[in-house]
C-alpha cells in the first residue's frame, strides 16, 4: 500500500479491512433470496433488484480487486431530549463519510467506488469477512472497541491492496448465550436464530421507511428509528464515543422538542434538518410518528 494511503488511513483513525474482490458465499446468496422470498424486506422493494451484484461486488465496478472498508463510529456523548435514533442526530452519514473518504480514494491508483450504503453491495457480510467485526443476533456488526454504532463504508477499487485483517475472533459467535435484544425487541422482529430481520415489525423500518398509516393500536418509543436492540447488547458497554464531530447533535436537534414538532411547518422541517438523516421521511412521516408517541 502506498504510503501515503497508509498515512491517511492511521490520521482518520478509524477501524479498516482491507479484502480481496470475490463473489459472494453461496450460502449467504441463498439466505438472501430466501428473506426476499419470505417478504421480510417489507415495502423496501430496492432490497429485490440487482440480486447478480449483491452476489458479485466486481459487477459494480468492473475490473475491482480489492474492498477498504472502514467503519465510521457514530456514538456521541451529547445528551437530546428529541426520542430519536442516535444515528440520525448529526449530520447524514452519507456525505460525511464521502467526505472522509474522498482524500483516500485519490491516493489509490486505477478506478475506485465509494459505497455507502448507496448500493446493492453486502456491507455488514463483507465487514466480518475482513475481520473488521461480527454480526450479531440483532443483525448489526460489532467493532472491537465501537460496538454496533458504526456506519460501514467500502472503497471498491481496480487496485490490488495487501489485505488487512484488523481482528481475529476465538469464538465465531459473540452472542453466546445471550437472548437480550430478542427479548427487548419492540417488534418481536429478531428471530431466534439471529438469521434475518423481519422488517415488517421492526420499529426502525416503521418509523422511516414505511409510507402510509402506522399499524393501529402500535405505540412507539421513538419517533424515528430505535436503538433499542443496541441498548440493551452487553457488546455495547464500555465503548468509545465518536471523535467525529460531524456526528454530534446539530444545536437545532439539541433544542428541539416534541412540542416544537407538533407545530413544525414544511419551511421550518426543511430548514432544521437540511443535511439531516431525518429529511427521509419527510414532514408528514415525523408528524405521523408523533402521533402515535406512547409517551403523549
Amino acid at each position: 500500500m502506498a504510503s501515503n494511503l497508509e498515512q491517511l488511513l492511521r490520521r482518520l483513525n478509524l477501524p479498516y479491512a482491507i479484502c480481496p474482490v470475490e463473489p459472494v458465499s453461496d450460502e449467504a446468496v441463498e439466505a438472501y433470496r430466501r428473506w426476499i422470498a419470505e417478504g421480510r424486506q417489507a415495502g423496501m422493494a430496492y432490497l429485490e433488484k440487482y440480486d447478480a451484484v449483491r452476489a458479485n461486488p466486481e459487477l459494480l465496478l468492473p475490473g475491482a480487486r480489492s474492498m477498504l472498508i472502514v467503519a465510521f463510529p457514530y456514538r456521541s456523548e451529547a445528551e437530546i431530549e428529541l426520542p430519536i435514533a442516535l444515528y440520525a442526530r448529526g449530520r447524514d452519514y452519507h456525505d460525511v463519510v464521502r467526505e472522509y473518504l474522498n482524500p483516500i480514494l485519490a491516493e489509490i491508483p486505477g478506478d475506485s467506488r465509494i459505497c455507502v450504503d448507496s448500493a446493492p453491495l453486502r456491507e455488514r457480510y463483507w465487514a466480518a469477512k475482513a475481520g473488521l467485526g461480527q454480526i450479531g443476533l440483532n443483525n448489526q456488526l460489532f467493532v472491537p472497541g465501537f460496538g454496533s454504532y458504526c456506519f460501514i463504508a467500502t472503497v471498491l477499487t481496480t487496485t490490488q491492496l495487501p489485505p488487512y485483517r484488523p481482528f481475529e475472533f476465538q469464538n465465531a459467535d459473540p452472542c453466546g448465550e445471550c437472548r437480550r435484544c430478542i427479548d427487548a425487541c419492540p417488534g418481536k422482529c429478531i428471530p431466534a436464530d439471529g438469521s434475518a430481520i423481519d422488517a415488517r415489525s421492526c420499529i426502525s423500518y416503521i418509523t422511516i421507511e414505511h409510507r402510509g398509516p402506522l399499524p393501529a393500536g402500535l405505540r412507539l418509543r421513538s419517533i424515528y428509528g430505535c436503538d433499542v436492540c443496541q441498548q440493551v447488547c452487553p457488546l455495547n458497554r464500555d465503548i468509545k464515543p465518536t471523535h467525529i464531530p460531524e456526528f454530534a447533535p446539530s444545536d437545532a436537534i439539541k433544542t428541539l422538542t416534541l412540542a416544537k414538532i407538533g407545530n413544525m411547518t414544511q419551511e421550518s422541517f426543511s430548514a432544521i434538518f437540511r443535511g439531516s438523516p431525518i429529511k427521509r421521511t419527510k414532514l408528514t412521516g415525523l408528524l405521523r410518528n408523533l402521533n402515535q408517541l406512547a409517551t403523549k
